[in-house]
């Protein structure tokens, strides 16, 4: 059914970090995106609020207040944005406060979690990375009045953004860096100091080039301009991705849109209204009906007599958009302007590897020879601009089989040599110099995601001496911030 049989639908919008000339100008950018980027957009903007109006929020807050995080809640505090600072105990003792706005900062005790269940709903903005929230707060794909990071980072991030937002000084991405630099709160705003350190030097290194791997929904995210700001200004060249990631990057260059979920929809009712969700945002069948007719134009373009690659099908699809679609920016368009080929090593595990299939299957039912896909082909290409690469660098935005496929070029120069270069052919080997990865996995689940540098380097992927930097933190969140502080140093 077409979307437009439901007018209450709310648009998302795309990130367009070129648009954004402050600090607080992004995290509003982001309160129209999903996911962690609208909860910390959403909640900067709910705060700002609280924080100009008469009644000021309290601060609920149980660490020390000696910390740099403590620190930066006394000088709301002594400056007025807020109220006065509260220990979780010593406001369970008094319920008089349970009808002001309250911040509440990192973990709370269990015994004192009750008196914060009591509270009116929509009073509470909570800030950790516990998922701590009132009960039946958070919803399936619904997230309001929480920020679930590392306070140390989401602190900073929304005092930077109350203050400009009540008249204060306007921060750039670099100099909100430089602050964290400066105060050293640890945890995530440490890891992205260090973040932006390393991506800065991979910059600055005229001999390197940079392998951009993606997975999640950031499409979904609406983090596509942000990709696109990569491509065309030279910062990576070449990218690896998810399938899903590329095909619902197609959407806003088509003119197309995602929409927010509303929690009162019942999945049942938005399957028959043929509105696919993912986590909070909503994707109409009707999208997937226009990037259809994409792929069968793209797909007749192919005679079946030669394979194709994901890379190859990607560079089609860019050339049709540039050309049927001028003046939309998309992933792929600029990605086919610049040369910078895009993979996608699990390829049929996408909707645009469903387009493939289905393609296929018409085309021997109606007797015309299949399009073959030759995974290997990109194996080749990443070989390629590995081996012509002098240094090489890898920014990591989620994890997962793009990272890992990317990273195994370095031993797969191993296993080619030692079995290939006996018959004439052998590869100078590489490893990758400098890595930049933003993803909230842990080590300790023993998946992909959360394989650590130090890890990789065992696996002789990683140059023993070189720059790395991992944050274990929402890409959606962290990631705008460190493009953004690119752009600025160009």
């Amino acid at each position: 059914m077409d979307d437009r049989n439901r007018p209450d639908l709310k648009p998302l919008q795309m990130l367009d970090l070129a648009r954004c000339a402050t600090f607080g100008e992004v995290l509003e950018g982001m309160s129209r995106c999903s996911f962690g980027a609208r909860m910390l957009g959403e909640a900067a903007a709910t705060l700002a609020d609280w924080c100009a109006g008469p009644r000021k929020p309290i601060v609920i807050y149980d660490g020390a207040l000696d910390s740099p995080l403590g620190g930066l809640l006394r000088g709301m505090a002594e400056e007025g944005l807020v109220y006065r600072i509260m220990r979780p105990a010593t406001y369970a003792k008094r319920p008089q406060w349970r009808q002001s706005r309250a911040l509440v900062v990192g973990n709370v005790a269990d015994r004192h979690a009750s008196a914060l269940a009591l509270r009116e709903p929509r009073s509470t903005l909570f800030v950790n990375d516990t998922d701590l929230a009132n009960p039946g707060q958070v919803k399936d794909g619904y997230f309001p009045d929480a920020v679930f990071a590392d306070p140390r980072f989401a602190m900073p991030a929304l005092d930077a953004a109350v203050r400009e937002r009540l008249g204060g000084p306007a921060l750039t991405a670099t100099a909100f860096i430089a602050r964290l630099r400066r105060d050293r709160l640890g945890g995530t705003a440490d890891q992205m100091v260090r973040a932006a350190d390393t991506v800065a030097a991979s910059m600055d290194d005229p001999a390197c080039t940079r392998f951009l791997t993606l997975s999640g929904a950031m499409t979904v995210a609406q983090m596509s301009l942000v990709i696109c700001e990569l491509i065309d200004r030279g910062m990576v060249q070449a990218i690896t991705s998810t399938g899903a990631l590329m095909a619902h990057g197609l959407v806003p260059g088509l003119g197309l849109k995602h929409y927010k979920y509303d929690p009162k929809d019942d999945d049942g009712e938005l399957a028959a209204l043929s509105l696919n969700r993912v986590t909070d945002t909503l994707e109409p069948e009707t999208n997937f009906d226009h990037i259809d007719d994409i792929m069968r134009a793209v797909m007749d373009g192919f005679d079946g007599e030669t394979p194709i690659s994901p890379s190859i099908l990607h560079a089609a699809i860019g050339r049709y958009l540039a050309e049927k679609h001028p003046g939309k920016r998309a992933i792929l368009a600029s990605a086919y302007a610049k040369g910078v080929p895009v993979f996608v090593p699990a390829f049929v595990d996408s909707e645009l590897g469903n387009d493939v299939y289905v393609t296929n299957r018409q085309r021997v039912l109606e007797g015309k020879r299949k399009v073959m896909m030759d995974l290997e082909l990109d194996s080749a290409r990443l070989i390629g601009l590995m081996t012509e690469a002098e240094h090489a660098a890898i920014w990591t935005f989620g994890g997962g089989v793009p990272r890992n496929w990317t990273q195994n070029v370095s031993p797969l120069l191993e296993i080619h040599n030692s079995r290939l270069a006996e018959l004439g052919e052998e590869l100078p080997i590489r490893k990758f110099r400098y890595g930049c990865k933003v993803c909230p996995d842990r080590p300790h689940f023993g998946h992909l995601s959360g394989c650590t540098y130090e890890e990789g380097k065992s696996w002789r992927k990683f140059d023993l001496d070189g720059t790395f930097s991992e944050v274990r933190g929402d890409a959606t969140q962290i990631w705008p911030l460190l493009v953004k502080f690119l752009m600025e140093r160009q």
